[in-house]
């Protein structure tokens, strides 16, 4: 009797490490030692920073050769790359960092600097070593008390916060490229550099490159939150809060010898969350036989030594299990300068400025109070108002006529899962629905609006203390769908933008093709109106990644082959796609037998041995719906209509095609029943990215997209990286054009938006 197969359909909806002091004073110990055979910096072989940088050089067009410039988020795939190699276990150097508590004082250039300070190392985009001053300050305090007693065990406890607190951050590129060659300048204390104090010679004396950070935070929350204690072995929790932050930025920006970027931010946010958590207690030093090992390092060392090893041991052994959803709402304002750090009066006028009562920061935020009024419903006309009123009092003060000024009104919603299993496996899992509205004083005023759904996937294996994680798998997918709206209330038909990144460390090449075959999904359903697939359209997985000859083996007698594999370093993976106003009209517009026709098209990658016998037999009832002749069904396939109990049914394939082709047909008339313009975006980023009866997501849904539109509607890039470590085999640095890339304004709507992300997003380390 035959088992019920497996079977996946698209129809299936998707159920700084710190290092010691002591560890880097003994690595400074070994420098004079040659140790060719080791490489802390990841070997030998282009780096990713290095990539990025060349990747102009290295473009393919698959259709007709041309230099490419679908790259301009790097900052992006940047933030993607440092969060996938985080915590690694690649290097040991690049992990190294200082770090005093509260109490420790630092003699720099600014005077005496106290609070918490750390320093560490990290990597620009052109590969520098870069070296991270960070000195923080708090002024105010938390104030909470327990107002309710549950069996002495779980205690409601309500706390209300309100503080000022910030870091400066100095960033400066050193002149060598290799983490471990620059651990003496790590630990030269008495060079720590602060934004403070602001004076004409510590301006003009930045180095190209060098970065100056100064953010604050005015908060004021309060939380809510209930706990308890089971079997002194388990924590449960659940917390709820209300916060309301003023965010104030400033930052100084080298660019070259005769540019220094000013940059001023303000963001005004509420921030209101829920969560619940479940997790193993701390397990005191003693009960882990530590108490001789500690005296033994706190003869060596000192207190914060011992708690680094032991917090890392902690980690390593916790068990734990969280849920979180938050909700946020916003406002930021930016104004952008670019000055002459050659002009002493604009050097001057800067730093009265930034040392006016409470500095720069203060003022902006005067400056920006009646900006609180405006809303996203607001006209555009209005907008541009209010930005140009903070620009031009800024610019006044500053001498200076600003590079860019703009705001981002924006709303949203998260729901994360995080997962830890003690050393074998942590994961998380982010959910996410935004909205935002750009407008900037460029392009006569014009408003970008952007609906995003986001979907991150992060899994760590094999977690080891002080080693770090061995094997990692990031994902992170992106719907953007965007409208431009003039000043007059204009407003563009929406566009369509699909962001994929993918990324491993130590994983194996079925892995890495799996990685690549995820774009040849999409691409190859491009423009093929639910005819079959085109193979011209795909990237080559296997000269990427090629595969190991198979093998013969014997066992027991018996010979079979079998299939060996090998294990790279690292790889990462962009996809873009766009499709623009006019192929999203083709999506909305399409007829419901092309949507049921891409629809059992995609199909085929499972279910051909169905499809191809009965498609002709689908056909739709008065209400819309797909449906099937039952009994001339069962003819072709040859089936009984009561099979045995444990026997597959490919009529439970039938009906489940004929279900979801129905709520696919829907999902995509929902988009155009939706309203106005607005509406409709909002509607196309919630069925792509799944919030819909079909439940198709992300790639899957665009398979069946992609199939409506004209291939000269649509636009792609792929870029692939790869740090193999596999001896014969060459690297890949390369970025795949598609279809109809340069003249589809790929680049154009590209650039505008992530340009605006680039700008209004936090700060990573390393800009500004």
């Amino acid at each position: 009797m035959e088992n019920r197969r497996a079977r996946y359909t698209l129809s299936m909806k998707s159920t700084k490490n710190l290092v010691p002091v002591s560890a880097v004073l003994l690595s400074l110990a070994l420098l004079p030692v040659k140790a060719p055979a080791l490489d802390f910096d990841g070997g030998s072989m282009s780096s990713f920073s290095e990539s990025i940088s060349s990747l102009k050089a290295q473009s393919k067009d698959l259709k007709a050769p041309t230099v490419s410039t679908a790259t301009a988020d790097s900052s992006q795939l940047n933030n993607f790359w440092e969060n996938l190699k985080e915590n690694t276990s690649d290097g040991i150097c690049k992990n190294a960092a200082l770090k005093l508590n509260q109490d420790g004082k630092l003699a720099g250039d600014a005077l005496v600097v106290g609070g918490k300070f750390q320093r560490y190392m990290k990597k620009f985009p052109d590969n520098r070593v870069a070296l991270v001053d960070v000195v923080g300050v708090s002024v105010g305090g938390t104030v909470g008390h327990s107002v309710v007693d549950v069996a002495n065990s779980a205690p409601l406890s309500v706390s209300i916060s309100a503080k000022m607190e910030g870091t400066s951050m100095v960033v400066r590129p050193l002149e060598n490229d290799s983490y471990c060659k620059n651990l003496g300048t790590l630990v030269k204390l008495y060079e720590v550099k602060t934004i403070l104090p602001v004076n004409t010679k510590r301006i003009t004396n930045m180095e190209v490159g060098e970065i100056w950070k100064m953010p604050f935070a005015l908060h004021f929350g309060f939380g809510l939150g209930v706990g308890a204690t089971i079997d002194n072995l388990v924590n449960v929790s659940v917390s709820a809060g209300d916060s309301r932050d003023t965010k104030p930025a400033v930052s100084l920006y080298r660019m070259d010898p005769n540019t220094l970027r000013l940059r001023l931010r303000l963001d005004r946010v509420e921030v209101r969350s829920v969560g619940a958590s479940i997790n193993t207690v701390q397990i005191p030093m003693s009960d882990l036989g530590l108490i001789s090992g500690t005296n033994m390092i706190a003869a060596a060392a000192n207190k914060a030594v011992n708690n680094a090893i032991f917090d890392q041991i902690n980690k390593a052994i916790s068990f734990q299990l969280s849920f979180g959803h938050s909700q946020t709402f916003g406002k930021k304002l930016l104004v952008e300068f670019l000055l002459n750090p050659n002009d002493p009066e604009q050097m001057a006028n800067l730093v009265k400025f930034m040392n006016g009562d409470f500095g720069i920061l203060k003022r902006f935020i005067d400056m920006g109070l009646h900006f609180n009024h405006f809303s996203e419903s607001d006209e555009a006309s209005s907008g541009v108002g209010e930005i140009s009123g903070v620009a031009a009092e800024t610019g006044n003060a500053l001498g200076a006529d600003s590079s860019f000024a703009g705001s981002d009104i924006y709303h949203g919603h998260s729901n994360n899962l995080h997962i830890v299993v003690p050393i074998i496996h942590s994961h998380d899992t982010t959910w996410a629905s935004s909205y935002n509205r750009y407008q900037s004083l460029d392009r006569d005023g014009e408003t970008i609006h952007v609906q995003q759904k986001t979907r991150v996937s992060n899994g760590n294996s094999i977690n080891l203390p002080f080693v770090g994680t061995v094997i990692k798998y990031n994902s992170q997918k992106n719907v953007y769908v965007i409208n431009k709206e003039s000043t007059s209330g204009t407003a563009t038909r929406p566009a369509f933008l699909y962001q994929q990144y993918e990324g491993f460390v130590k994983e194996g090449d079925g892995t890495a093709r799996y990685m690549i075959e995820k774009a040849n999904g999409v691409l190859k359903y491009v423009g093929v109106h639910g005819n079959g697939t085109d193979a011209g359209n795909v990237l080559p997985s296997t000269e990427i990644f090629p595969p190991l000859p198979e093998e013969t083996v014997s066992y027991q007698g018996n010979e079979a082959t079998s299939q060996p594999t090998k294990t790279y370093k690292d790889a990462v993976m962009s996809f873009k796609l766009m499709i623009n106003d006019g192929g999203v009209q083709e999506i909305i517009m399409a007829p419901v037998e092309a949507i049921m026709k891409a629809y059992m098209n995609a199909m085929r990658e499972t279910e051909a041995a169905i499809i191809n016998k009965i498609m002709d037999l689908f056909t739709f009832d008065k209400k819309g719906a797909v449906t099937y002749d039952q009994r001339a069904v069962e003819t072709r396939l040859g089936v009984s209509s009561s099979p045995g109990q444990d026997e597959y049914n490919p009529m439970d394939t039938v009906r489940q095609l004929a279900n979801t082709a129905t709520q696919v047909i829907r999902d995509i008339v929902s988009i155009k029943n939706a309203g106005n313009w607005k509406a409709q975006s909002e509607q196309f980023s919630k069925v792509a990215a799944g919030s819909s009866k079909s439940g198709l997501s992300y790639e899957n849904f665009l398979k069946v997209a992609v199939q409506l539109v004209d291939s000269k509607d649509v636009s792609a890039a792929v870029y692939i990286h790869t740090d193999k470590h596999v001896k014969g085999e060459a690297d890949v640095t390369q970025t795949y054009n598609f279809f109809n890339s340069r003249d589809n304004s790929f680049d154009n709507t590209l650039s505008e938006v992530t340009q605006m992300q680039n700008r209004f997003n936090d700060p990573a380390e390393l800009t500004d």
